[in-house]
């Protein structure tokens, strides 16, 4: 039987040739103008999957060294502010030897406090550093200066906060570039939120805008909360669990409020509005969230009544025994069964040398002052203890123990002078271990940009073994396929010149 072969049929074969030759002939040629390989999915499905991968990887190696050259300049600046600090106090220990000299006299040793006083404002200023137009020793405020000089006592007043800004160097390791200075410089002694606490001892004293706000739930139930005047944390928490689905309570860190939402409906956001003050705000509960509200730290200040279990950020302290110098008078102060703020402030004032123990203006640490004005009351560490320091009075405090030499060198005041080098002795070992604390950060920072720098190009070695095309290949395929081309046009166009006779078949 003869099989006859239309026109149609040649036509759609050497079509169909032509587009395949076609077809490889471009992929060929993107291979070579790419260098790549695989171009799109299906030309290796399995190996694409490897090239996200591997792009995803190698992205993120790029970006922790970039994190690593931008944030070191942040340790590397705190490590020279404290340089500067140690400096200071090395000197000022230099000078209060020598103003206990047999040629010292009270002229000589004002003139020696006041170049302690500079000491000072320099330890002051270096605490108060900026990198980038942020302040790294506040913790995270990295907005605000976070001392000032304490006009109403010895030392400053800090007034950061206990966090910690931290950056990621690593696939599960952070670096800590800002730090609360409260644990270089000077004492914050954190007091936890408790639900006795009074409104009008919250944001750092400030309080809270008596007045309303609204909260309506994820149900769309809403219901008004008013603050009134003397009322602490405990009223507003009864006042909140009134309204349907709504529990608040203390947040996990004890720092602020929490607000959880149990609505069985879901029909809009859980909400927070102000009904004509600032009282949500200043409750850092103003809020929309599609789950529940965590508040913001409400920074509660000291208070006599504030427990010794609630300080350090609700973890406590473990407090021992102090000594205390005031001229001729001295006393060791056991502290171990204070209770609250209030315990300590009485066996302080009650120790028989004639100081008063308050609390500081900023209401984060204690501040003792002699109430003659002769002497000066020097409150250091008994051995082996660190109680001074927990309370912002002595100890490895750097402010404090510069601004008490300072006033002993003022009022002539041997005793005070003789009892200050423990605590310059103690401060300069606290300078001398943050300092090693950041330079163990620095070694791990550079120790890791090593690291990354050897993975990326491992990596990217990996990357182009799965996805780089072979050129010389590739090269010879693009001049195969051409020739291939060209003779199946060349044949195609013989093959299909039709003729009368062709018609007439």
């Amino acid at each position: 039987m003869v099989m006859r072969i239309t026109n149609q049929i040649q036509q759609s074969n050497a079509l169909q040739n032509i587009f395949r030759i076609t077809e490889d002939l471009f992929e060929a040629n993107q291979r070579i103008a790419t260098g790549k390989r695989i171009n799109k999915p299906s030309d290796d499905p399995l190996g694409m999957q490897d090239t996200l991968s591997l792009r995803s990887s190698i992205a993120q190696i790029q970006q922790f060294g970039r994190n690593i050259d931008n944030n070191r300049l942040f340790l590397n600046t705190a490590d020279t502010a404290l340089d500067s600090v140690g400096l200071g106090i090395t000197r000022a220990r230099e000078l209060a030897q020598g103003s206990l000299g047999a040629a010292s006299d009270a002229q000589t040793r004002a003139i020696t406090a006041l170049e302690i006083q500079s000491i000072l404002d320099q330890a002051i200023q270096e605490a108060n550093t900026q990198v980038k137009g942020h302040y790294i020793f506040g913790g995270t405020d990295i907005l605000n200066a976070p001392y000032q000089a304490n006009g109403s006592g010895l030392g400053a007043i800090y007034s950061g906060n206990s966090d910690t800004l931290e950056v990621e160097v690593g696939s599960t390791l952070t670096v800590p570039i800002t730090r609360p200075g409260s644990g270089v410089f000077g004492t914050d002694m954190n007091a936890a939120l408790n639900v006795n606490t009074l409104l009008s001892d919250l944001n750092g004293g400030a309080g809270v805008a008596l007045g309303s706000f609204d909260i309506t739930d994820r149900a769309g139930n809403t219901t008004t909360v008013t603050v009134a005047a003397g009322d602490t944390v405990n009223d507003v928490i009864t006042a909140i669990n009134l309204g349907a689905n709504l529990t608040a309570s203390l947040n996990s860190s004890q720092t602020g409020l929490q607000i959880t939402d149990s609505s069985g409906t879901i029909l809009q956001s859980l909400t927070v509005t102000e009904s004509g003050s600032t009282t949500a705000q200043d409750l850092g509960i103003l809020s929309t969230n599609d789950g529940n509200i965590t508040g913001s730290d409400l920074n509660p200040v000291l208070t006599t009544a504030t427990l010794i279990s609630d300080l350090n950020g609700g973890s406590g302290l473990t407090l021992g025994q102090i000594d205390i110098v005031n001229g001729s008078l001295s006393a060791t102060v056991d502290l171990s069964a204070a209770t609250t703020v209030g315990d300590v402030l009485t066996a302080i004032n009650g120790a028989g040398v004639n100081v008063t123990a308050s609390i500081n203006s900023q209401g984060n640490a204690l501040q003792v002052v002699s109430n003659n004005s002769a002497t000066t009351a020097v409150i250091s560490e008994v051995s082996g203890g660190n109680t001074a320091s927990l309370l912002g009075i002595g100890g490895g405090n750097v402010f404090t123990a510069l601004d008490t030499l300072r006033q002993a060198l003022e009022r002539n005041d041997s005793a005070g002078i003789l009892a200050s080098f423990e605590n310059l002795d103690a401060a300069l070992d606290t300078v001398h271990s943050a300092r090693a604390e950041y330079g163990a950060l620095v070694r791990t920072m550079d120790t890791l940009e090593i690291g990354h720098g050897a993975n990326e190009v491992s990596e990217t070695a990996q990357l182009s073994a799965v996805e780089d095309s072979d050129f010389v290949k590739d090269a010879s395929d693009v001049a195969a396929l051409q020739l291939a081309l060209e003779a199946t046009l060349n044949t195609s166009a013989r093959v299909l010149q039709p003729s009368l006779l062709d018609f007439l078949r």
